[in-house]
């Protein structure tokens, strides 16, 4: 993976998901991975959820018409080849493969493919997005999809992200579940080189090889894109939510991996006799305003925020080990094609206490509390609210954290009434600008910031470029707006450690997520 930062090292210390664990509490034998991981998935059902722990199951199984290489560049997956695109970037038609089969055993066509995508369109928060903007998608003939526009639309980038993914199953199984959530996952049918086989809910999930998995010939080094064959039998994931016990349990043998080992730990897993993996970046971390009302509508008070703040020593008190972040103003990470730019940056970690004092003195600002809500399930997250919320309090801010279950901390980002600050991450799969929770107005609340205002012009002209050039131009001007309506403040880029076996070999991975299908005993 060019330039990121995949050190040999295998911990995972932010909140990674995946890996193999054992059911039985057996030692493994040659042909089963087993993987400590700290979270489930909510639903095994890919096209619903942009969990993380959904991802990392999801990405085995299922696959997509184009998906990610090493340098999150969208290449052929499920499709033949690149679609060929005319009516001024309305009509795309895209060429299916011949040569995949699904779990069931029935042979990939068209008709899966539309009936997939109609499906995706409806129940996937991104599905909806593109789809705003689809006339119609047909089967043209037996391996050709043609996908019709109201308006250009970036449709390939669109198919290959990884989140809440336009995943490919039989039209069988999506007809019979329409938009309900598919909870069987022996009916999570899709082409990839595991299949589902069992879910104890609470405790493990099991997948099995797929012996007739056929990879794309797409010509990707890494990534999501670079799937193929794999070589362990089975891979059971069992849910360890103990970053200790997941620690010495894969230490003394009962798993292969341990998933999302936290910093605290760092440094211990690394004189262990585990092999210490940091996967770099992992996710993205931000502190989000209220940009509504009083006092964060107001411009120059996000700027007092943003001076008032220290992200070195924030980072270091968030992830505990200088191995474990990199600090890092973009929105998305370096190494990342089109995505990434130093477009704006300039304003990032520029620190003046004294300026930020100026700024709200000179405000509205009249010192009420401003809430900023907060959960201890996160280490990362807790962390840096409290010592952000005493460099505030330096500058004249009256902080008030709320500490609440992180459930309730979910349901609550919809109310903004009851909140004017909190703290969370994004992965770095949102690989495409319109996707981006932090630019699309969808997220924490709908209409958030970036919803019909110059973001919105900028993120639909991300839609009508025609070049990888013109793209990069225009997120160059995206980051750069960013910078100047400051909705939120990014800390830095942090990573997974995820602690791996001496008896399991597990390759530079070129991806975000773990793939087990480049695992093999050592």
């Amino acid at each position: 993976m060019r330039g990121r930062k995949v050190i040999v090292l295998c911990i995972v210390g932010a909140m990674f998901l995946l890996v193999a664990c054992s059911p039985d509490n057996g030692a493994g034998d040659a042909q089963t991975l087993r993987v400590a991981t700290d979270a489930e998935p909510g639903t095994f059902d890919w096209h619903q959820s942009t969990s993380g722990a959904t991802q990392s199951a999801t990405i085995q199984v299922l696959e997509t018409l184009y998906s990610l290489d090493e340098n999150y560049a969208p290449v052929p997956m499920l499709a033949e080849s690149e679609p060929q695109v005319t009516n001024g970037g309305l009509t795309y038609v895209i060429p299916v493969r011949d040569d995949v089969t699904f779990h069931d055993g029935t042979s990939l066509d068209a008709q899966d493919v539309a009936a997939s995508l109609e499906r995706w369109g409806e129940v996937s928060s991104n599905g909806r997005s593109m789809f705003a903007q689809v006339d119609e998608v047909t089967a043209t003939d037996d391996h050709e999809v043609t996908i019709v526009l109201s308006e250009p639309y970036d449709v390939v980038r669109a198919l290959a992200v990884p989140i809440a993914a336009a995943a490919i199953m039989p039209r069988d199984i999506v007809e019979q579940y329409g938009s309900d959530v598919i909870e069987d996952v022996t009916d999570l049918v899709g082409s990839g080189p595991y299949r589902m086989v069992e879910w104890a809910k609470g405790r493990h999930y099991t997948m099995e090889r797929f012996d007739d998995y056929t990879p794309a010939d797409n010509g990707a080094d890494g990534g999501l894109a670079a799937a193929r064959p794999a070589t362990y039998e089975r891979v059971e994931v069992a849910l360890v939510q103990d970053a200790s016990t997941r620690y010495q349990s894969t230490s003394s043998g009962q798993y292969d991996v341990a998933l999302n080992l936290p910093g605290d730990i760092y440094d211990e897993v690394e004189a262990s006799g585990l092999t210490t993996r940091v996967v770099s970046p992992y996710y993205s971390q931000y502190l989000l305003l209220d940009t509504s009302e009083p006092p964060f509508d107001d411009p120059e008070v996000r700027r007092a925020v943003a001076l008032a703040l220290d992200e070195p020593s924030l980072a270091m008190a968030a992830y505990g080990h200088e191995d474990l972040f990199e600090l890092n103003g973009a929105i998305y990470p370096v190494d990342m094609g089109v995505l990434s730019t130093e477009a704006g940056i300039d304003k990032y970690g520029e620190q003046n206490t004294d300026e930020a004092s100026a700024l709200l003195e000179a405000s509205d600002y009249d010192g009420e509390p401003v809430v900023w809500m907060t959960s201890q399930a996160l280490a990362p997250i807790y962390n840096f609210s409290i010592a952000a919320g005493e460099q505030l309090e330096a500058v004249g801010f009256n902080v008030e954290i709320d500490v609440t279950e992180w459930a309730a901390m979910n349901d609550r980002y919809t109310q903004p009434e009851t909140w004017d600050m909190f703290s969370t991450a994004f992965g770095v799969g949102y690989a495409m600008p319109s996707f981006h929770l932090l630019l699309n107005g969808q997220f924490p609340y709908e209409d958030w910031y970036a919803y019909d205002d110059e973001m919105a012009d900028l993120l639909t002209a991300w839609h009508t470029a025609e070049s990888e050039s013109e793209q990069s131009a225009v997120m160059a001007q995206i980051q750069t707006q960013f910078y100047g309506d400051r909705p939120a403040i990014k800390l830095a880029d942090y990573a997974a450690v995820n602690g791996i076996s001496p008896d399991v070999s597990l390759e530079d991975q070129g991806f975000y997520l773990p793939l087990w299908w480049n695992a093999e005993p050592a």
